[in-house]
């Protein structure tokens, strides 16, 4: 009879088509997230290459779009310096990119992220060991939000993710080119910060807390652009970002491409917001 009972229960708790419900109460980042299609690829497969190519260009715009024009105002040159640092965006773009896309779950990004972190090992970056400590930090991030018993795929990892993807990498860049930072770069920085915070909180929480958390997170963002500039490409920022969080709601599941549009609309966000 014990064991008639558990069975039926264990029945109760699935879909018709045997997906386990996720508890509700559960803390387990992997109850939080099953319900989410996340369809699995092969590599012959476009539906694997698009996300991919579009959210490794997106995050590399975001992070090397203000450092570069910043440059360029201050008549500064384009060198060489740069290049390993452009190897280490590419490489742990397409880490971030393979994470997202299989569900926070990919022992392939590992790869990537190794690669990534050779690439600080250049004595361009090892000469500035500031910035060479930022990115290895940016990477260890990446690794442990996928290590579920850390419990970083909330609130905290969300914030940890907008500091750290918006004061490393830019800064780095910044920094590599000048050998100085302004008080200017840094202040320009906040929109590109809470740009963060909202667009991945659908990535980071795609559940009833996370939508709950963009009613603050669209809020601070708009704040944060209008303390930067006002113009009529604000009005466009407006509307990308409404699309994106109406999109948490939306009830068709499209899985891979859903964050990968999230990233998208963050490049397109950075680009008009940074003219």
């Amino acid at each position: 009879m014990d064991q008639d009972y558990y069975q039926q229960q264990n029945l109760s708790q699935r879909m018709p088509d045997g997906t386990i419900l996720p508890r509700r109460l559960s803390t387990d980042a992997r109850d939080k997230r099953s319900l989410e299609n996340f369809s699995p690829a092969k590599l012959k497969d476009w539906r694997f290459w698009v996300p991919l190519i579009v959210i490794v260009i997106s995050l590399n715009l975001v992070w090397w779009r203000l450092p570069l024009m910043h440059t360029q105002d201050l008549e500064g040159d384009l060198t060489w310096a740069l290049a390993p640092l452009f190897g280490y965006t590419i490489t742990i773009a397409i880490g971030i990119a393979l994470m997202m896309t299989q569900n926070f779950r990919s022992l392939l990004s590992y790869l990537f992220f190794a690669f990534s972190i050779l690439f600080t090992f250049n004595s361009l970056i090892q000469a500035r060991h500031e910035i060479w400590l930022l990115l290895l930090i940016l990477v260890a991030f990446f690794i442990g939000v996928q290590q579920l018993w850390l419990g970083l795929q909330n609130i905290l990892g969300l914030i940890l993710l907008s500091v750290l993807a918006t004061f490393t990498i830019p800064i780095a860049i910044f920094y590599s080119e000048n050998n100085y930072l302004t008080q200017k770069f840094i202040i320009q920085l906040l929109p590109m910060l809470f740009a963060f915070f909202f667009y991945f909180t659908p990535i980071i929480m795609p559940n009833p807390d996370g939508r709950k958390l963009s009613l603050l997170s669209i809020g601070l963002f708009w704040a944060a652009l209008l303390s930067h500039h006002v113009g009529a490409t604000t009005i466009v920022i407006f509307i990308l970002s409404m699309f994106a969080f109406v999109l948490q709601f939306v009830k068709a599941r499209i899985g891979n491409w859903q964050n990968m549009i999230y990233v998208f609309l963050l490049a397109l966000s950075i680009l008009l917001v940074y003219q």
